[in-house]
C-alpha cells in the first residue's frame, strides 16, 4: 500500500522529441531521464516519428510510444527556425506547407495525441516543437528545452510570432547556452542550464597527444563545416590523419524548386566533388555513422567543430571530458565552450588555410595538446556536472 502511495506521488514527466537521428539532443535527454531521481520522478518518451531513437530508448529501458496519427508517420514536419537550418527565399512553397502542417498539429492532432497521455509536465525537447506549445498547456505545465540557437532576423515575423509562442504558453524555458538565452529574449521565463555530461572512465591515453589525429563528426553538412575541413586537407601536414564521422550518402535527384535552385547554384555538385575529395585524400579517414564517438576521442588528439553557423557543440564538452582540446569557428556562442588558447583553439569560420594551420599547430605541439585539453577536463567536469540535473529537478519541483 505505501509503495503503491509512493508511485502515485511520483511527478510524471512527458517527454516529447521530434527528429529521427541520433544526435545531441536525444543523447542529451536520455541522460537527464537516467539521471533524474526515479523516486521522484515518472518519465515517458512521445516521439513525434518512429526511427532509429526507439532502439536506443529501448536499450536504457526508458518507457515510450510513438504518436499514433497517420498525419505524424506520414505528412508531419516540424517547423524549424534555428541558425541551423530555416525557411530561404526561394522555399516560398515548402513555407507554405509547413504553415499548413504547423497549423493541423498545433489546433488538432498534437492536442488528440496528448489526450492519450496524462502528466504533470510536458517537457519539449527542442525549440522547433512551438506547435505542441499550447496544446500541452492545456493538460500540463509546459517546459522547452532550448538546444539550438534561435534565428534572428531583422524583418523576421516568424522569429516574433514564436517567440509569443513560448513566451503565452511555456511555463519555463531551459537555454542549453547563454547565447541560446539571448535569443529568446525572454529573461523572466528563462534558465540557462547547461547539458549533463558524463565524466567517462579510464579513458585517458597520455600517447593520444602525439597521434597527429583528429575527429570531425559533422557529416556532409555545410553548416558543420564540411566543405571549410575538405579545402583544409590540401594544406595539411602529410602526416596528420583526419577522421571524418557523420553521414556521406549521396542524395539522388529529387523534384522541386528548392532541388532546381540548388542545382542551379551547383550545390548537389560540390557537396558530391567534397565527399570524393575527403574519399580519395591521404589526409582523411571516412568513418561514417558511429555510436563509437568514445573509442575515437581516447585516440585523436583533439577535435574539430568548424560549424559555420551559431551552434553550442556538444562534441566538444564530451572531447574536454576525454582530456582533448576542441578546434572551433569564431561563429558566436562557440566561445562559451571553447576559450582561445587555454582549453582550445577558435579559427575564422569558413577559412580553410587558417584552419589547416590550426590543425597543423596541434598536431606539432602535443606539450601544448595536453595543457589545453587538461584545462578543457578540469573546467567541463565542473560545468557538465550531475548538479545540472538537480537544477533541472528544482524547476520540475517549482511547477506543482
Amino acid at each position: 500500500m505505501e509503495k503503491d502511495l509512493k508511485v502515485k506521488n511520483k511527478k510524471k514527466i512527458l517527454f516529447i522529441h521530434h527528429a529521427i537521428g541520433w544526435g545531441g539532443a536525444i543523447k542529451s535527454m536520455i541522460q537527464l531521464i537516467n539521471s533524474l531521481d526515479k523516486s521522484k520522478y515518472s518519465c515517458h518518451v512521445l516521439l513525434i516519428k518512429d526511427s532509429i531513437v526507439s532502439d536506443k530508448l529501448k536499450e536504457n529501458g526508458i518507457s515510450f510510444s510513438v504518436a499514433r496519427s497517420k498525419f505524424y508517420k506520414k505528412y508531419y514536419h516540424y517547423f524549424i527556425h534555428s541558425e541551423a537550418g530555416y525557411i530561404k527565399w526561394y522555399q516560398i512553397i515548402r513555407f507554405f506547407r509547413l504553415s499548413i502542417l504547423w497549423l493541423l498539429s498545433r489546433y488538432y492532432f498534437a492536442q488528440k495525441e496528448l489526450f492519450n497521455h496524462r502528466a504533470d509536465i510536458v517537457h519539449l525537447n527542442s525549440l522547433s516543437l512551438t506547435d505542441w506549445l499550447a496544446p500541452s498547456s492545456k493538460v500540463s505545465k509546459v517546459v522547452i528545452h532550448i538546444r539550438e540557437p534561435f534565428r534572428q532576423g531583422r524583418l523576421d515575423f516568424i522569429h516574433f510570432y514564436f517567440r509569443h509562442q513560448y513566451k503565452k504558453y511555456a511555463d519555463v524555458i531551459i537555454a542549453i547556452s547563454k547565447d541560446n538565452a539571448k535569443r529568446i529574449g525572454l529573461p523572466d521565463k528563462t534558465k540557462v542550464i547547461y547539458n549533463f555530461a558524463q565524466v567517462p572512465e579510464n579513458s585517458h591515453k597520455e600517447e593520444s597527444y602525439y597521434s597527429k589525429s583528429f575527429l570531425y563528426l559533422g557529416g556532409a553538412a555545410k553548416i558543420k563545416g564540411f566543405f571549410t575541413l575538405v579545402k583544409a586537407l590540401d594544406y595539411l601536414d602529410k602526416d596528420v590523419k583526419i577522421y571524418f564521422g557523420g553521414d556521406y550518402t549521396i542524395s539522388q535527384k529529387k523534384k522541386g524548386l528548392k532541388q532546381i535552385i540548388k542545382r542551379f547554384i551547383g550545390y548537389g555538385k560540390k557537396r558530391q566533388a567534397a565527399i570524393k575529395k575527403m574519399r580519395s585524400h591521404t589526409n582523411a579517414v571516412e568513418i561514417g555513422m558511429t555510436y563509437q564517438v568514445d573509442k575515437y576521442l581516447q585516440e585523436v588528439c583533439c577535435l574539430i567543430s568548424p560549424f559555420t553557423v551559431p551552434h553550442f557543440s556538444r562534441p566538444v564538452i564530451e572531447a574536454h571530458l576525454y582530456k582533448k582540446p576542441a578546434i572551433g569557428s569564431n561563429v558566436y556562442g562557440m566561445d562559451e565552450i571553447i576559450q582561445h588558447k587555454i582549453n582550445g583553439l577558435l579559427f575564422e569560420k569558413d577559412n580553410a588555410i587558417e584552419l589547416a594551420k590550426t590543425i597543423n599547430y596541434i598536431a606539432n605541439h602535443p606539450n601544448e595538446a595536453k595543457r589545453m585539453g587538461e584545462k578543457g577536463y578540469t573546467v567541463a567536469k565542473e560545468k557538465y556536472s550531475p548538479d545540472n540535473i538537480k537544477i533541472i529537478e528544482k524547476v520540475y519541483d517549482s511547477l506543482g
